[in-house]
């Protein structure tokens, strides 16, 4: 549907399904269109797992596969995965490198790195050189001005959340990306800005309560908003969802990266919004508190929308 409705790419998140394996069901279903993670989960996966299966999505493909990588939060990454990760800026840095490490012992059967968190001394387990006409693009995703500085020094673009003002992403988050690529003197990456469009406020704010945790509290701190980012998280631990919705949509939803919308003309107005702040814009649907069923319902409808602008 989004390859007929002109998109240019299909954006997978890593939230419940394997990333990966969905990533591999949208190439195989399409044949023009980009087909990316934003994001996988780096640190729940070796180096070489991940340069793998982006390896081999790439090469199944024809060069259409895009690795978005992110660290997810800490408290996070640990419940989920059961793992943690020190350092993560540095550690994130060490990652993307071994990952190309990766792609070039694909490339020529041979190969190792040693990086200040990664050694790897035989990624291609099975030797043999393996054409590639060029390695898949690495995108990088981050809130804060430290991880933006690493996308700024390692990534193709910057994978931006939608946990986001347009002031934060002009006066934070681009001068970081442009400090870490000045850093070691390459081109200032591309914006991949991800945008939640909703249906309603309610469906909105509902979804924004997952982004509200303590790694984030600097986007809203950036408008002197950070005491209600402490207060949707004291309303969720105790059980007060609806409080901590109300809190997000009468505070601070109308600053973030959100698209309330049914109609097309509500969706052109969002993106003329945002688009002089990103290269690329990506448009999803809420997947906080709702069931898959209702998700597919409301990607449908999306797409039907954005055909129709």
């Amino acid at each position: 549907m989004a390859e007929e409705a002109g998109c240019e790419a299909v954006w997978v998140l890593d939230v419940r399904r394997e990333p990966y394996l969905l990533s591999a069901a949208a190439l195989a279903a399409t044949t023009r269109i980009e087909v990316g993670t934003n994001v996988a989960v780096a640190f729940a996966r070796s180096p070489t797992v991940t340069a793998t299966a982006a390896w081999d999505l790439a090469q199944w493909s024809g060069g259409r596969f895009v690795l978005g990588l992110g660290s997810q939060v800490g408290p996070t990454l640990e419940a989920r995965f059961g793992i943690t990760a020190d350092h993560p800026a540095a550690r994130m840095r060490d990652y993307v490198h071994a990952v190309r490490a990766c792609f070039e012992a694909f490339r020529h059967g041979y190969g190792r790195y040693d990086g200040d968190f990664y050694r790897i001394r035989r990624p291609a387990l099975q030797p043999g050189a393996e054409m590639l006409e060029r390695d898949p693009a690495v995108y990088l995703a981050a809130v804060n001005p430290v991880m933006t500085e690493i996308a700024g020094e390692v990534a193709e673009a910057l994978a931006a959340h939608s946990f986001t003002t347009e002031s934060y992403l002009r006066e934070v988050l681009r001068p970081a990306l442009q400090a870490g690529a000045r850093r070691v003197g390459r081109p200032t990456p591309g914006v991949l800005l991800q945008l939640v469009v909703a249906p309603s406020r309610e469906i909105a704010a509902r979804q924004m309560i997952a982004y509200a945790v303590p790694a984030y509290r600097r986007v809203l701190d950036h408008h002197g908003l950070g005491d209600v980012v402490d207060r949707v998280m004291a309303a969720g631990k105790e059980g007060r969802r609806s409080e901590a919705a109300r809190l997000i949509d009468e505070r601070c939803l109308d600053l973030l990266g959100v698209i309330v919308a049914d109609d097309a003309d509500a969706i052109r107005n969002g993106i003329e919004r945002w688009r002089p702040l990103s290269d690329r814009l990506s448009l999803s649907v809420p997947w906080f508190g709702i069931d898959s069923a209702e998700q597919l319902q409301q990607a449908e409808r999306l797409i039907e929308l954005v055909a129709s602008l």
